[in-house]
């Protein structure tokens, strides 16, 4: 009950919920960041995990099941997993991580002060560089389609961003929205001759599925242009982006103040309505480091692409 978790809070052993929407590189990267800055500081911690393998109701479920006061803290990992929490619970304090943006999802209404139970770290993916490295990569590229799944907010967000950053390199866009894993590779199949190249925003439900999109990228010959690293690796062509496993580290030390805070409050043995969430006056993490360039030369080969010539440092200047 509520006396025993008290007790724990105050030895300074804590449980975290982790709540993941769905299975893949990037979270899983998140996740190993988020423990390794934990372990760093000494923090006493058992983690529960719960992945949603893309099933937005479970996901609401796993999320209702870390409300019910046993847990000192939620991490969310992808953006559906930080609403769902959002959903579930306004006591247990919530680290976000992976989400896209958290005021554009709803989540707060300011990255700077976020004023209620919820604060994270944002993975915005560089768009804009995504868009030259695929006119370096695919320099007769006119028309692209965008690929996305349109349960996930992060990726409409990233939708729009896209077109704004091929229309800005004259590259016409298609968006091809599919509602779950099931219909990727139909999607995939439909853009063969309509497109020159295809764009995947950080999008769970693709993530999750990377290895076959990739398949019948490849088998249709488009070139695939990631939102992150775990995409490449998983089949895709290129991407420039951010390291995950810097996001995670950077949401684990927010979870080390809001942690520190739990216990203080478990020690004055006072929590009342009245006093503020320890993540309401902590801004959102934003990725500092410039990005990095990665190709998957298999992939490159495969399409007949030589990626030899790619200025990589124009693409990851700061």
């Amino acid at each position: 009950g509520a006396s025993k978790a008290d007790a724990r809070r105050r030895r300074g052993d804590f449980r975290i919920g982790v709540l993941e929407i769905a299975d893949h590189a990037a979270l899983r990267r998140t996740r190993k960041g988020f423990v390794q800055a934990l372990d760093a500081a000494g923090v006493r911690h058992r983690l529960d995990v719960q992945v949603a393998q893309n099933d937005f109701l479970a996901c609401q479920g796993m999320a209702a099941g870390f409300s019910g006061g046993e847990h000192d803290l939620i991490l969310a990992l992808g953006t559906p997993a930080a609403q769902a929490a959002v959903g579930a619970t306004s006591n247990v304090p919530i680290v976000a991580a992976a989400v896209t943006d958290l005021a554009a999802a709803g989540l707060l209404d300011d990255a700077k002060r976020p004023g209620g139970n919820v604060t994270g770290a944002a993975d915005l993916t560089p768009v804009e560089r995504q868009f030259d490295l695929l006119r370096q990569l695919v320099p007769g590229a006119g028309r692209v389609g965008i690929l996305y799944c349109s349960q996930e907010s992060n990726s409409e967000v990233q939708a729009s961003m896209a077109e704004d950053a091929a229309t800005a390199r004259g590259l016409a866009t298609t968006r091809y929205r599919v509602a779950g894993a099931d219909e990727l590779e139909a999607a995939v199949r439909s853009m063969a001759g309509k497109v020159d190249a295809c764009y995947v925003p950080t999008d769970n439900t693709v993530a999750a599925s990377m290895g076959k999109v990739a398949a019948q990228a490849r088998a249709a010959r488009l070139p695939l242009v990631c939102g992150e690293a775990g995409m490449v690796e998983a089949g895709g062509l290129a991407t420039v982006g951010i390291d995950y496993l810097e996001l995670g580290k950077a949401a684990g030390n927010m979870a080390l103040h809001v942690l520190a805070r739990v216990q203080r409050e478990a020690r004055r043995r006072k929590r009342d309505a009245a006093t503020p969430q320890p993540t309401a006056d902590m801004a959102v993490w934003s990725p500092e480091g410039a990005p990095s360039v990665l190709v998957n030369q298999e992939t490159a080969r495969a399409l007949g692409i030589d990626a030899s010539a790619l200025d990589t440092a124009s693409l990851e200047r700061a």
